[in-house]
C-alpha cells in the first residue's frame, strides 16, 4: 500500500526502497556494498576455475614486502566457496554495508571502505610479522562495520532481542581466541587494525559522535546532523487587498490528528531514517501506515 503524504509523511509499503547507488542496472541500485558483494561472488567462480591465481590476490605481509604490493587492495574480494558460510557472509555484509553506506552517503562510505582494508593491511606489512596464514574475504572487513555500525547504533537490537554492540562483541571475541589459538598473528592484527581505522575514519564521517575520544581530523557536518531532519515548509503570505474571505462549515472542525499522533509518527520516521524501515515490527508498519493516513485526513 502506498501513502501519498507529501514531504516528511511519503513512504512506501511494502515497496524496496531505492538505495543511492552509483547507477542503476534494471531495479538493482549498485551501491558500493553491491559491487563489494558482486566481486565475492565473482571469486567463488574464479576459484573453480583456477584457484591458484585467487589465492594471489588474498594479504600476506611477507608477499606485499616480496612485491605483491596489489594484495592490500584485492584481498577483501577473495571469498573462496569453503563452505555455506560464505554465503552468509557476504549476506552479512551486504546488510552492515548497505547500513553504514546509507547512513554516511556513497562517497564517504567508499573513502572509508578503501582506507579501512588498505591501511591496516600497509601497516601489518610494515610491521615484519612472520605470517602464518593467509588474510582475505569480506567477512574480515564486515567485522570492522559491524563494530562502527554497533557503537553507532548502541539501541539497535537484532535476532531474538540481542544488542547489536552485543554480537559485535561476540563476533570480535570469537575471532581473537581462535587467532591467538592457530598462532594466526598476522590476520589477528589485521582485523583489530581493521576495527581501529574503521572507528577513526567513521568519526571523520559523522558517526560514533558520542566516541569523544576517538581523534577527529576533518570539520564539516556530522551524519548524525543530516539525518532525520527536515525542513520546515515555508508559509506563503498574501498582502490583504481589503477583501473578505468568507468561512466556511469547515472552519469549526478540529484537526483529527493530535501533537501526540505527529511525534509517534516522527519517532518511527527517525527509526526507518537510521536503520531503515525493514527494522520495524509489522504492528509498527501498521501503525505507521495508520497515523499516516489520519494526519492525511482519511
Amino acid at each position: 500500500m502506498v501513502a501519498d503524504v507529501p514531504g516528511r509523511y511519503q513512504f512506501s509499503l511494502p515497496e524496496r526502497r531505492q538505495r543511492d547507488g552509483w547507477f542503476r542496472v534494471g531495479s538493482v541500485d549498485v551501491t558500493t556494498t553491491a559491487v563489494l558483494v558482486g566481486l565475492g561472488i565473482v571469486s567463488m567462480f574464479w576459484y573453480a576455475v583456477d584457484q591458484a591465481s585467487l589465492q594471489n590476490l588474498a594479504f600476506t605481509g611477507y608477499d606485499v614486502r616480496s612485491g605483491d604490493v596489489w594484495r592490500v587492495v584485492t584481498w577483501p574480494i577473495v571469498n573462496p566457496p569453503n563452505s555455506i558460510w560464505v554465503v552468509l557472509t557476504l549476506a552479512f555484509f551486504w546488510f552492515v554495508g548497505h547500513s553504514v553506506e546509507e547512513r554516511i552517503g556513497r562517497r564517504s562510505f567508499t573513502w572509508l571502505v578503501a582506507t579501512t582494508a588498505i591501511v591496516p593491511a600497509v601497516l601489518v606489512s610494515a610491521m615484519g610479522i612472520d605470517p602464518t596464514a593467509y588474510t582475505y574475504g569480506l567477512g574480515v572487513l564486515g567485522i570492522g562495520l559491524l563494530v562502527l555500525f554497533a557503537l553507532d547504533n548502541p539501541s539497535v537490537v537484532f535476532f531474538f532481542g540481542i544488542p547489536a554492540w552485543a554480537i559485535a562483541a561476540i563476533y570480535v571475541a570469537i575471532d581473537v581466541l581462535r587467532n591467538l589459538g592457530d598462532r594466526t598473528y598476522e590476520p589477528l592484527m589485521v582485523e583489530l587494525l581493521i576495527i581501529i581505522v574503521g572507528l577513526v575514519g567513521g568519526r571523520q564521517c559523522g558517526m560514533v559522535e558520542s566516541l569523544s575520544f576517538i581523534p577527529k581530523f576533518l570539520g564539516g557536518h556530522s551524519a548524525a546532523n543530516k539525518r532525520g531532519k527536515s525542513k520546515p515548509a515555508k508559509r506563503k503570505h498574501s498582502r490583504s487587498s481589503g477583501s473578505t474571505v468568507v468561512d466556511g462549515p469547515w472552519a469549526d472542525q478540529s484537526p483529527i490528528h493530535s501533537p501526540a499522533d505527529e511525534a509517534e509518527l516522527n519517532g518511527l520516521l527517525d527509526r526507518i531514517n537510521d536503520v531503515g524501515i525493514d527494522a520495524l515490527s509489522r504492528d509498527e508498519k501498521a501503525r505507521l501506515n495508520e497515523l499516516s493516513k489520519k494526519l492525511r485526513g482519511r
